[in-house]
Order: C-alpha cells, then structure tokens, then sequence
C-alpha cells in the first residue's frame, strides 16, 4: 500500500480523514466561496477552507492504531465514482450551510460506516459556505440556488491530515483496494 507520509513538528495527537476533490473541484469551490463572499459583501467563518467530504477526526496519541484500522478496513473498497450535483442547504436552527449535494450517498456512507460506526444523519457532502446566519443566506441563496453545478471524480483514496500549529496539513494518502 502506498502511502506519503508528512512529518510535522510536534507529535501528530490529531488526524483528519477526509475524501480529497480533485484540483477542477476544488477550483469550482474556491469560485463559489467568492462569490458567496461578495453576495454577502464581508468574509465567512469557513471562507478559505479547502473542499472534501469529511469522514471523521480522531484524537489520540497512539495515530498509528487508527491509521492501520483504516487501511484494513478500505483494503476491500474498490475505488468508486463520486457524482457531485447541484447546491443544496443543510438547517441548523436560524443558521444555513450552503452544500455541494453528492448525487451517490451510499459508497461514501458505506466508507464511513465501515470506519466509524452506523449513522443515518451522516450526510456527504462538500461544504460551501458553513453556518451562514439568516441574513446572509438570504443574501446569497437566491443567486445560487438555480445555478447548475454537475461534476464527478474517482474516489481511489482517503486523505488523512494532521493538526500541526492551529491547522490542518496533509499527513499521508490511504488508497482503497483494487
């Protein structure tokens, strides 16, 4: 299995497995975020994040463990497609997170499953603009609702980060079985 690893300053305690876009994706996302900055004319708490489906963060000092779980555990996944279609919003409470919708829940949800545990309420998908209040969601929806969006990748690996002074820098590429 082949692997890169990052070495970090400190001992790496914090890991998170996420699924990568590739660089036209996360391009289209970079857009998005711009235009939802300019929609509600000042920045957001998620504005320069990078794009990913998220799996899970794990906290530990034994990373090892849960790298080799990982690795065992995605060695019988065949590598999949992931179908991105449209925006679409999550609700939480007055606050709105602007989403890129993943057509294909079930392979990524069957990932997550695998890793974590089962969960109805995790939902795939490739965040926006995150935790917009009432205001600026209506500033921005409106624009973006109808705008079409249709994408898709091969999802052959799960990137793990690592926490290294206050941010996330990758710390090595899991490749799922052949």
């Amino acid at each position: 299995m082949k692997t890169s690893i990052a070495t970090t300053k400190s001992p790496v305690q914090e890991l998170f497995f996420i699924i990568s876009p590739p660089p036209h994706i996360l391009s289209d996302v970079f857009v998005l975020k711009d235009d939802v900055h300019y929609l509600i004319g000042h920045e957001f708490s998620d504005r320069y994040s990078t794009a990913h489906i998220s799996l899970f963060k794990y906290q530990d000092e034994y990373v090892d463990d849960i790298i080799r779980h990982v690795e065992v555990k995605v060695s019988n996944i065949k590598p999949f497609n992931i179908f991105i279609k449209d925006l679409n919003v999550f609700h939480h409470g007055s606050e709105r997170t602007i989403i890129l919708d993943i057509v294909n829940k079930y392979p990524v949800r069957d990932i997550f499953e695998k890793l974590i545990r089962e969960d109805a309420h995790y939902t795939p998908h490739i965040t926006v603009a995150r935790k917009l209040s009432g205001e600026d969601f209506l500033k921005a929806w409106p624009y973006l609702k109808d705008l079409p969006y249709s994408q898709h990748f091969l999802c052959d690996r799960i990137t793990v980060l690592a926490r290294a002074e206050n941010r996330w820098v990758h710390y090595r590429d899991i490749l799922l079985g052949e």
